[in-house]
C-alpha cells in the first residue's frame, strides 16, 4: 500500500505542511500511521479523504463539522456542492435552451432518467407531453447491473424510478444512481415498502408515490419540483457573494450599545438583536448548507441572503454610533 511523508501529502493537498499538523492535532481529521523514527505516513486514503476535505473547507464549510464526517460523508458532500455551482453557472439549472409555455424565455430541458421494466411505458408518454414545459427523457433503463453501465456518459436531473417494492438496498441503489448522473431529485413510484425506507429517502429528499398514483399528480409533483430549482437559482444569481465577514462578536456589539445611552429609543439596542439574530441564522443556514444535501442550493441562498441583511445592520447600526460620536470596535474600524 502506498504511503507518503507528511511533506508529501500536504502537496498532494495543496496545503502548508503546518496546516496539515493542525488538522491532524486539533481536528485528528486523519490518523497516519508512524515509523519507529516518528515519521508519520498517510496512505492513499489519507491523502483523498485530506483533498476532500481542503475542498470543502475552500468552498467554506468549517473544519471542526468536517473532520466528523466520514469520508463516504465528505464525497457526498462535495458532489453537491458540485451540483450547486453547476446551478450558479447555469450548467444544470433549466436556462437557454427550448421555451417555457407561455413566458417566451429560453429553457435548457429537464433531464429525466427513466428507470424501472415498466417505466418507460408507464411514463415515457406523460413526459414527452411536457416538452414545452422543458422536460426531456434522456435515457431508460430497467434497473439491472448491467444497465448502469450504460450511464457513464449519461447526464440527468431527475431519476424516476418505477419498482415494485423498495428496501433500504434499494436506497443506496438510488444514490448511486443519483451520484452517477449527477441528478438533483429523486423520484420514485413504487409499491410496497417500510416505513424505514421511506424514511431514509425523504430524508434524501426523495419525492414519493405509490404504484397507484395518476400521471396528472406525478407530473404535478415534478413540476412543481422543477419551479423550485429555477427560483432558487434565480435568487441565487441575484445574491452577492461572499457576503461581508461579521464586524461585530458579542462582547463588541453590546459595548457598543451600551455607549450609547444619548440615545433616547432602543434602536440601537433593537438593531443589536437584529444582528445577532441574522448572525445565528447566517450561521444555521451554513450548517443546513452543509447537513441537507437536498436542500443545498436553497440553504445557499439562505446563507447568502442572511449575510447581507445582517451586513446591512450592522452597518445601521455603525451609522448611529459615528452620529452620535461613539468609537467603534476595532473589529468595526477595520471593515470601515
Amino acid at each position: 500500500m502506498a504511503s507518503y511523508r507528511s511533506s508529501a501529502a500536504a502537496r498532494m493537498v495543496n496545503i502548508p505542511v503546518a496546516t496539515l499538523r493542525v488538522w491532524e492535532r486539533r481536528y485528528q481529521v486523519v490518523g497516519p500511521t508512524q515509523t519507529p523514527s516518528g515519521q508519520r505516513l498517510y496512505s492513499s486514503q489519507d491523502v483523498r479523504r485530506l483533498v476532500l476535505i481542503k475542498q470543502l473547507v475552500n468552498r467554506g464549510h468549517g473544519i471542526g463539522m468536517l473532520a466528523r464526517m466520514d469520508t463516504a460523508a465528505l464525497q457526498d458532500l462535495v458532489d453537491e456542492a458540485d451540483q450547486t455551482e453547476s446551478v450558479l453557472n447555469g450548467a444544470t439549472s433549466p436556462v437557454q435552451r427550448g421555451h417555457v409555455a407561455g413566458t417566451g424565455k429560453r429553457v435548457e430541458p429537464v433531464r429525466v432518467l427513466l428507470v424501472g421494466q415498466d417505466a418507460a411505458l408507464r411514463w415515457q408518454d406523460h413526459l414527452h407531453a411536457f416538452d414545452s414545459e422543458g422536460v426531456r427523457v434522456v435515457k431508460t433503463v430497467d434497473g439491472s447491473p448491467a444497465s448502469e453501465l450504460s450511464l457513464r456518459d449519461v447526464q440527468a436531473d431527475i431519476v424516476l424510478v418505477d419498482v415494485p417494492a423498495l428496501h433500504m438496498e434499494t436506497v443506496d441503489w438510488l444514490a448511486r444512481l443519483q451520484r452517477l448522473v449527477g441528478a438533483r431529485q429523486i423520484v420514485a413510484v413504487y409499491g410496497f415498502a417500510s416505513s424505514q425506507v421511506t424514511g431514509a429517502l425523504h430524508a434524501r429528499g426523495a419525492i414519493l408515490h405509490r404504484s397507484a398514483v395518476g400521471a396528472p399528480e406525478l407530473m404535478q409533483s415534478i413540476m412543481d419540483a422543477v419551479r423550485g430549482w429555477r427560483s432558487v437559482a434565480r435568487g441565487l444569481r441575484h445574491v452577492p457573494d461572499p457576503a461581508p465577514t461579521p464586524r461585530f462578536d458579542a462582547a463588541s456589539l453590546a459595548g457598543l450599545v451600551q455607549s450609547m445611552p444619548r440615545v433616547a429609543c432602543e434602536c440601537p439596542h433593537h438593531l443589536a438583536h437584529l444582528v445577532t439574530m441574522l448572525g445565528q441564522f447566517e450561521s444555521y443556514s451554513a450548517d443546513c448548507e452543509s447537513r441537507e444535501p437536498a436542500d443545498v442550493a436553497l440553504h445557499a441562498y439562505l446563507y447568502r441572503v442572511a449575510g447581507h441583511a445582517r451586513a446591512l445592520m450592522e452597518e445601521a447600526l455603525i451609522t448611529i454610533a459615528q452620529a452620535e460620536g461613539i468609537s467603534l470596535p476595532v473589529r468595526a474600524q477595520a471593515a470601515d
